[in-house]
C-alpha cells in the first residue's frame, strides 16, 4: 500500500511545542516536525493551560499560543467544511478549559469561536470548575457547569473531546451527549489501564468506547509506550475497536506532546518512529486490516467526521 501524506488526518498533536520548544524537551522534535505537519491532510493542534494561573493570566497565555500556531509556515486554520481540502491543514483545540469558573465565562465561547477554535476538551489531568481530571480526584465527575458548558458549547458548534477527563467525568460526558443527541469523542489514547500507572485514568474503558460509538463520535488511539507498553497492544486496540465499529476509529499520535516514557525509557516505538513512520504504519496495518481500513484508520474516517461537524462555510 502506497498512501500520499494528503490523505493522513492526526486527532491530536502539539505543534505550538515544535515551533517554540520548551527547554530540557528537544526530544519533541524527533516526534514530528512543521514541514511534515505541512504535508499531512490535517492535524488537530492543541493550545497549553496553565491550570493554577489566574484566569487573565491564562487568556494571555492563550491568545500568545494561538498567535503562534496561526504563524506556522505552511498550515491554515480550519474554520469550516470548505477548509478541509488538500493539505496543510490544522484544527484548533483547546485541551483543558480551565478559565471557565462560573456561568458568566461560558460567554467566552463566542471568543473562543472567533479565535479560530474548533474543538475543545474540557478536561486536561487536573481537576477544574467543569469536572475531573484524569490524574486529579477520581470521585470528581462533570458539575452541573460542567453540563451547562457542553450545552453551550455543542449550541456554538463546538465539537467536544473527553480524552482526559477520569472515568466519573467521562462517564457523565457521555450520558449528556446521548441524552441530548449529541456527539461526542476521544481524541487520543488508549483503552483500560495503561502500563505506566502515573498516567491513572488517562484511557477509555471499553464499555465508554461503545458508548462513545453510539454518540456518533470517534476514538482515537495513541502508539505511546506509556500508555500501551507494547506495540502489540496498540495493534490489539485497534482491532477490538475495528471489530465494534470500523468507520468510528482513528489515529490521534500526541507527537510533538509525548513526554513521560514508556517502560523501556522509550517515548516512541521503533514500530512506528513518530511522523516518519506515518506510512510504513499505514502499510502494515493495510496488511493486517485492508488497504480500505488502513486509509479510513490514517485519515479518511476523521477528515468525514469534520465534514459533518463543520459548518459549510465560516460562521
Amino acid at each position: 500500500m502506497d498512501i500520499e501524506l494528503s490523505e493522513i488526518w492526526d486527532f491530536h498533536t502539539d505543534l505550538r511545542l515544535i515551533q517554540r520548544v520548551p527547554e530540557g524537551r528537544e526530544y519533541l522534535t524527533e516526534q514530528i516536525d512543521l514541514a511534515r505537519a505541512a504535508a499531512l491532510g490535517g492535524v488537530f493542534t492543541a493550545t497549553g493551560r496553565n491550570a493554577e494561573a489566574p484566569k487573565d493570566v491564562q487568556w494571555s497565555q492563550l491568545e500568545k499560543e494561538v498567535a503562534l500556531i496561526r504563524g506556522a509556515e505552511g498550515l491554515e486554520f480550519v474554520l469550516a467544511r470548505s477548509d478541509l481540502a488538500g493539505a496543510g491543514n490544522q484544527l484548533l483545540h483547546a485541551e483543558g478549559v480551565y478559565f471557565v469558573q462560573d456561568e458568566a465565562d461560558i460567554g467566552v465561547l463566542g471568543k473562543l469561536r472567533a479565535m479560530g477554535f474548533r474543538s475543545l476538551a474540557p478536561m486536561y489531568n487536573e481537576d477544574n470548575a467543569l469536572g475531573g481530571g484524569a490524574e486529579g480526584d477520581p470521585a470528581r465527575g462533570l458539575t452541573p457547569l460542567g453540563r451547562s458548558f457542553m450545552m453551550s458549547a455543542w449550541r456554538e458548534g463546538f465539537i467536544l473531546d473527553c480524552a482526559h477527563a477520569n472515568h466519573r467525568t467521562k462517564g457523565g460526558m457521555i450520558d449528556l451527549a446521548l441524552v441530548t443527541g449529541s456527539v461526542l469523542h476521544y481524541s487520543h489514547g488508549h483503552l483500560g489501564e495503561p502500563v505506566e500507572k502515573s498516567f491513572m485514568e488517562r484511557g477509555l474503558p471499553k464499555e465508554e468506547a461503545e458508548r462513545i460509538f453510539e454518540t456518533g463520535g470517534l476514538v482515537g488511539l495513541t502508539p505511546h509506550p506509556g500508555f500501551v507498553g507494547a506495540f502489540e497492544r496498540h495493534l490489539e486496540e485497534i482491532d477490538y475497536l475495528a471489530g465494534l465499529s470500523e468507520g468510528q476509529v482513528a489515529m490521534g499520535t500526541d507527537f510533538a506532546g509525548t513526554n513521560r516514557p514508556g517502560p523501556a525509557g522509550n517515548r516512541m516505538f521503533d514500530d512506528f518512529p513518530g511522523a516518519r513512520g506515518y506510512r510504513g504504519f499505514a502499510a502494515r496495518l493495510a496488511k493486517i486490516h485492508g488497504e480500505d481500513f488502513a486509509r479510513a484508520y490514517c485519515g479518511r474516517t476523521l477528515k468525514g467526521y469534520l465534514e459533518g461537524a463543520l459548518p459549510s462555510g465560516t460562521d
